[in-house]
């Protein structure tokens, strides 16, 4: 639930790019995309929207206790994108992030550091992955056995 609600947070890729297969009109609106348009998908502005998620600034796990089947926000969580062009690793990626951060917090307790910002900021020039202004600065103290 953690790293769900992490990466609903900051996700890597900050929006995606696809272009439209063919021409497709909005019901109940007046906009129409033409085939071949190239469509960016602000993935990381859908996350943090408050009409998708209550109080998107709030890291709360919780959000990520069953699988994510509320209707509303069903094509709005996309840190790995979704349909034929979702990442065809998501699942590794998930398992690999897990099994890292198992190793890693089995060995040190991970705390910020004095000087880590309460409210990161996503560096703007970030291209398609993106970074975090400063990094994070964090604090790792070996466990004792």
């Amino acid at each position: 639930m953690q790293l769900k609600e992490g990466i609903r947070m900051f996700p890597s890729l900050g929006h995606l790019v696809r272009k439209c297969a063919r021409k497709y009109t909005f019901p109940d609106m007046d906009l129409t995309i033409d085939e071949g348009v190239t469509i960016v998908i602000p993935v990381q502005a859908m996350h943090k929207d408050p009409q998708f998620f209550e109080n998107p600034e709030v890291f709360r796990p919780e959000r990520f206790l069953t699988d994510f089947i509320n209707p509303l926000t069903k094509h709005i969580y996309l840190p790995f994108g979704e349909g034929p062009r979702a990442c065809i690793d998501e699942r590794m990626g998930l398992m690999q992030s897990l099994a890292g951060l198992a190793a890693v917090l089995s060995r040190y307790s991970v705390e910020p550091a004095p000087k880590s910002p309460r409210h990161p900021t996503v560096d703007p020039t970030s291209n398609i992955v993106q970074s975090v202004i400063g990094g994070i600065p964090l604090l790792f103290r070996p466990r004792s056995k």
